[in-house]
């Protein structure tokens, strides 16, 4: 088999700034497409003052759209807006990140575009959505996160909700979502041979992740009182090893916790049911007290020849580095103003 680009040959108008938009539309790329990201003087994409920098720009800015075609028109003037309509009108798709009717003062909105394309696919990702109470609020992670319920599940032992140390909404919601709008988008195109208008919302994409939660909680019991998969059980959950640093360990299914029984040479913390690995009835402490007599590469290496689910907690300037992670050829090293840095490539191959 040959790996492929399946976006090959489509060309994409980027009016995203900030992270959802900048890193959807730099996977895009990686699958295949031409992505030519239209800035005005009069509002840059503000990750290019971020620091740290590389010349005038971030980091951050040269990581997300290095891959693309960069270019700042004035779309508010009439030559600007000639300049900008000329590439629409050969696009496929065209992505934009503003509140609900910023386009639409610029001119550039769905029924405006789809005079000068007919065939366009059109794209806005927002906060809220296009129409609802909040639809012209203004909001970032924390506050979809909020919104969501995301927060209300990630709290710590005083029950205080914790910000987590990544963006949720922004990527998962935002970012990966924008990859099956476009995709669905392009097909519902080809399909219905009429232009198509997406509304992507950060809320609602991000709604999902709380599918768990708010399946137990049809059932009438509180996700908060059965906490599964968030610290109630042992062995799902995260032990500090000998060298501070950390472990995972995901053994849900008992034929994974019994193998670890086998591995640790601990018979008797075999189970034969699920309730008897509650933190609580199962002493939580046993585990602590024994996952701190290796380092963390010690357990590692220990479990290679067992199917137990534990893995290192990786700190953040280690994950390049992993084998795995690197077998798979997840990041790019992209040489920018004489300075290496990785970028991503695409979250899937395929094959033709």
């Amino acid at each position: 088999m040959q790996e492929t680009k399946p976006l090959e040959g489509i060309t994409i108008i980027d009016f995203t700034r900030l992270l959802p938009g900048p890193l959807g539309t730099h996977l895009l790329s990686q699958l295949g497409a031409i992505v030519i990201k239209i800035e005005s003087p009069n509002r840059l994409d503000y990750t290019r003052f971020y620091e740290p920098k590389i010349d005038d720009n971030s980091v951050l800015f040269h990581a997300m759209n290095h891959s693309k075609e960069q270019l700042i028109i004035d779309y508010e003037t009439e030559e600007g807006y000639q300049k900008v309509s000329e590439l629409i009108a050969k696009a496929d798709v065209l992505i934009e990140q503003f509140r609900p009717g910023a386009m639409t003062s610029f001119k550039l909105d769905f029924d405006n575009t789809k005079k000068i394309n007919p065939n366009i696919v059109y794209v806005s990702v927002t906060g809220y959505g296009q129409k609802g109470h909040l639809h012209n609020k203004a909001g970032h992670d924390i506050n979809y996160l909020a919104t969501a319920g995301l927060l209300d599940l990630n709290r710590d032992a005083e029950g205080k909700p914790v910000i987590p140390g990544f963006q949720i909404a922004d990527i998962a919601g935002g970012s990966y979502m924008l990859l099956s709008a476009c995709t669905s988008g392009l097909l519902a195109q080809k399909l219905q041979n009429k232009p198509q208008y997406i509304d992507l919302s950060l809320l609602y994409a991000s709604l999902p992740l709380t599918a768990i939660a708010h399946g137990i909680s049809q059932g009438g019991v509180s996700y908060k009182k059965l906490p599964i998969l968030s610290g109630m059980m042992v062995n799902y959950n995260v032990y500090e090893c000998s060298d501070g640093k950390w472990i995972a360990l995901g053994a849900l299914e008992l034929k994974f916790w019994n193998d670890f029984c086998d591995m640790v040479e601990k018979p008797s913390w075999k189970a034969t049911s699920d309730k008897e690995l509650i933190n609580g009835v199962f002493p939580k402490k046993d585990l602590e007290t024994l996952f701190k007599t290796k380092s963390r590469d010690e357990w590692v290496s220990l479990s290679k020849n067992h199917d137990n689910c534990l893995s290192p907690i990786l700190e953040i300037e280690e994950v390049n580095q992993h084998q795995h992670i690197q077998d798979r050829q997840v990041f790019n090293s992209t040489i920018i103003k004489n300075k290496n840095i990785q970028t991503y490539n695409a979250p899937f191959k395929t094959f033709s």
